[in-house]
């Protein structure tokens, strides 16, 4: 998905956060399968650029990646996905909301008072001003119901719909009573949806791109068409502007369906000799997959992963995203120098399957693990 990003400076210094956190090589142990299980969320998340959103993410993560060098239990991808979901997408809302998240580009047009509290007027202001959370909260509110309003129109909502919609409210950084609020709504019926104010072109067609999204995710439904239209009517929107945001959304969902089924088989195929291999691509798999057909996707094989060369078609954007997930992957086991030249030859086999010849995707991811784990490490004596 496109957009611009909002990446805060890096005024906070991530070393500093941590210093005296740890107890020497443990305490960098302990952070690798962390560092790499973000770094998933945010390769996943980043169509292009990952290497300002990784640096971004270092700045906002510093406190659990500090717990995680003490020892401390976190949230974690592998021990409690949906808990981190939540947080990831609520760290990455000011430095670039990920495009994997239904609402995301209503986000991305500063709909957060994250950017708000954490960036820019950080350096004068403790907190946003009161015509930011004013508009923050119009906004947003009206993100949040309409997301909610499609996602319950086949059915009642089940936890990966509550997860999606409560890291919607999560990234919006609202104080804790208007998000309460939030959480606290149902559902009600499209034609009672008020709109006021006036919203403008940007904010208007990400509502109906994240209207659409959330739709086609788990597979068109006559009735979540229905409520599109009536929410379309309602902002505004002539009839041929929601149809051609409903054909992006299915533009956007089966070309992130190639990239991510290349991605779980990737990561499959780098750790096939561990047993977290298949828990990791089980993770990599609800992150990215669409649910429409995920399941088939994930099903379990007992076939040893093989390459095939059946990806092809997938962008330069998809092919560095799921080659930067599979690296990160691999790291979060902590491998050893000699076992790291065993993973990067198999990761090197899966880049020459889907036809890359760039090695940035691991080299950022790389670089950007050695860089944290190297800050943490000045810190300890």
């Amino acid at each position: 998905m496109g957009g611009g990003n909002l990446t805060p400076p890096r005024g906070a210094n991530f070393s500093a956060t941590v210093a005296g956190m740890g107890n020497g090589p443990e305490a960098l142990d302990r952070l690798v399968g962390v560092l790499g299980e973000d770094a998933i969320f945010v390769l996943a998340a980043v169509p292009h650029d990952a290497k300002e959103a990784l640096d971004g993410m270092l700045t906002r993560r510093s406190q659990a990646y500090g717990s995680a060098a003490q020892g401390e239990p976190i949230t974690r991808m592998t021990t409690a996905y949906e808990p981190w979901l939540v947080e990831m997408t609520k760290a990455m809302a000011a430095v670039w909301p990920p495009a994997l998240m239904p609402m995301m580009d209503v986000v991305r047009a500063k709909v957060t008072l994250e950017i708000g509290a954490r960036g820019l007027r950080s350096l004068f202001s403790s907190k946003p001003s009161d015509k930011d959370v004013a508009h923050v909260k119009h906004v947003g509110s009206l993100a949040v119901r309409v997301l909610r309003l499609v996602l319950a129109a086949d059915g009642p909502t089940d936890e990966e719909e509550r997860t999606t919609i409560a890291a919607l409210i999560a990234s919006l950084g609202l104080p804790e009573a208007d998000a309460n609020q939030l959480h606290s709504e149902g559902p009600t019926q499209a034609e009672s949806l008020q709109i006021y104010g006036d919203l403008d072109d940007e904010i208007t067609r990400g509502l109906m791109r994240g209207a659409w999204l959330a739709a086609v995710w788990d597979g068109l439904d006559p009735r979540e068409e229905q409520v599109i239209t009536v929410v379309a009517r309602k902002l505004g929107v002539p009839d041929d502007a929601r149809d051609a945001a409903r054909k992006e959304a299915l533009a956007r969902v089966e070309a992130r369906r190639k990239a991510a089924t290349a991605a779980v088989e990737a990561v499959r195929y780098v750790l096939s000799d561990r047993p977290m291999g298949a828990q990791l691509a089980g993770r990599v798999g609800r992150l990215m997959l669409p649910r429409h057909g995920r399941d088939l996707a994930l099903a379990p094989s007992t076939e040893a992963p093989a390459l095939a060369k059946k990806h092809a078609g997938i962008d330069a954007d998809g092919r560095q995203s799921l080659l930067g997930v599979a690296w990160a992957a691999a790291l979060v086991d902590n491998p050893s120098l000699g076992r790291k030249a065993l993973l990067r030859a198999r990761w090197e086999g899966v880049a020459a399957d889907v036809g890359e010849d760039d090695p940035a995707a691991r080299e950022i991811v790389e670089h950007w693990t050695g860089e944290a784990l190297a800050g943490v490490a000045r810190t300890l004596s």
